[in-house]
């Protein structure tokens, strides 16, 4: 199964077929029983979250497992959470360890469960999505949350099987922790063809759609501008502040800039309206949005922007492909891999200049941001769940038979 390659002509039409359940299932007529550990509740609403919802939503639908999904009822950093992440979810899995045949961990925060899992007779399988690079943390809660995962980055070896989203996530593991490289198998995000609730018959009629309902509903004026769109929280990986120094260089009153994301490293948040508001920048945040809103988000914009500088795969740039949108993003091995040349590539992330070029050079230039709006539809098919799905069942029957 082809994960991180351009697809096209008959391959991409056979990926819109969906999988029937024998396809999926090869070999096996029993029920396997499935608990997914999630997060605290609101994290659903996280590219971690949304990963794991969206698996386990596709083995519902395509396989004959039997999936039940756990989650904390509480916020974030608050006493409930942690109450029911380190009392409470290690009795559950004691519990549920005998009775079902594999327990899956939605991130590497719940490693520690692991050995627990194990002492009560059970199979685990952890979700791992990055490895958090030196140097891009700042702040005590990104710093402490790194140390927290570091220190518990020895147990993911004793899972019984490691799913990251690719390639690159893989060989960032390996290179911090002892996993047998047979235990690591790639499952990239799965998408469902949600981010795209409006089809005018053109790209500018469908922007123009979506940008007069974002208006009405949330009170945003984009106009004619030309819209850039990013989405996610405000970390320092994000790497933001670099586009909003880019914007202050081109100077161009024709651009808006609008961030979708919660304010996760508030300094950051701070420096990049201090600098829109010194520069001139338009910018227009949005703290969250429901599932349907980001939809109009994704169709009101020109362009999709993404300059982190790690990401375990990166969700925000295939839901902007799949919604038709142009992706500009950092030439990062995880973008390399998910999106070949499907999208801008931007070589030195860290630098202004690259970004202001990059900005302008699609900005400017219709036909190849129609070319890039085609190659990223094409380059989105390969990540519908049905197709995910069906490796994401191989890898656990192999893990459950082992």
């Amino acid at each position: 199964m082809k994960f991180f390659s351009m697809l096209s002509g008959r391959e991409a039409d056979d990926l819109d077929k969906p999988v029937s359940q024998e396809r999926a299932v090869p070999n096996t007529r029993d029920n396997p029983r499935i608990v997914w550990f999630m997060g605290p509740r609101p994290s659903s609403l996280t590219g971690v979250g949304q990963h794991s919802l969206a698996l386990a939503g596709a083995l519902k639908k395509y396989t004959n497992f039997n999936v039940e999904t756990v989650d904390i009822d509480a916020q974030p950093r608050t006493f409930k959470r942690y109450w029911h992440q380190f009392v409470m979810y290690p009795l559950h899995a004691i519990h549920v360890a005998r009775s079902c045949d594999l327990i899956i961990l939605y991130q590497e925060d719940l490693s520690f469960m692991i050995p627990i899992i194990h002492l009560a007779g059970g199979r685990v399988c952890l979700m791992f999505h990055h490895v958090q690079v030196p140097g891009q943390a700042r702040g005590i809660v990104e710093k402490v949350k790194g140390f927290y995962v570091q220190m518990f980055l020895p147990l993911a070896p004793k899972a019984d099987l490691v799913l990251v989203e690719c390639d690159a996530a893989a060989k960032d593991l390996l290179e911090v922790a002892a996993v047998k490289p047979e235990l690591i198998q790639i499952v990239p995000c799965p998408f469902e063809d949600k981010y795209s609730p409006l089809d005018a018959g053109s790209p500018r009629e469908t922007r123009a759609q979506a940008r007069a309902i974002l208006e009405q509903r949330l009170g945003l004026q984009i106009g004619d501008a030309l819209m850039l769109l990013n989405v996610g929280s405000d970390e320092t990986r994000k790497n933001n502040l670099t586009v909003f120094q880019a914007l202050a260089k081109l100077a161009r009153k024709d651009l808006i800039l609008v961030r979708v994301g919660k304010a996760f490293n508030t300094a950051n948040r701070m420096e990049c309206k201090t600098l829109a508001s010194a520069s001139g920048i338009r910018v227009h945040f949005a703290e969250s949005v429901s599932e349907e809103d980001l939809g109009y988000f994704y169709q009101a914009a020109d362009i999709y922007i993404s300059a982190t500088l790690h990401e375990g795969f990166g969700r925000t740039v295939i839901e902007a492909q799949m919604a038709g949108t142009p992706v500009i993003a950092s030439d990062i091995p995880v973008y390399k891999g998910s999106m070949g040349d499907s999208y801008l590539s931007v070589s030195d992330p860290t630098n202004p200049d690259g970004w202001a070029k990059a900005i302008s050079s699609l900005a400017d230039n219709p036909s190849l941001m129609d070319e890039l709006r085609e190659r990223g539809k094409t380059n989105a098919l390969q990540y519908l769940p049905h197709v995910v799905c069906a490796g994401l069942h191989r890898s656990l029957l192999q893990a459950l038979r082992a």
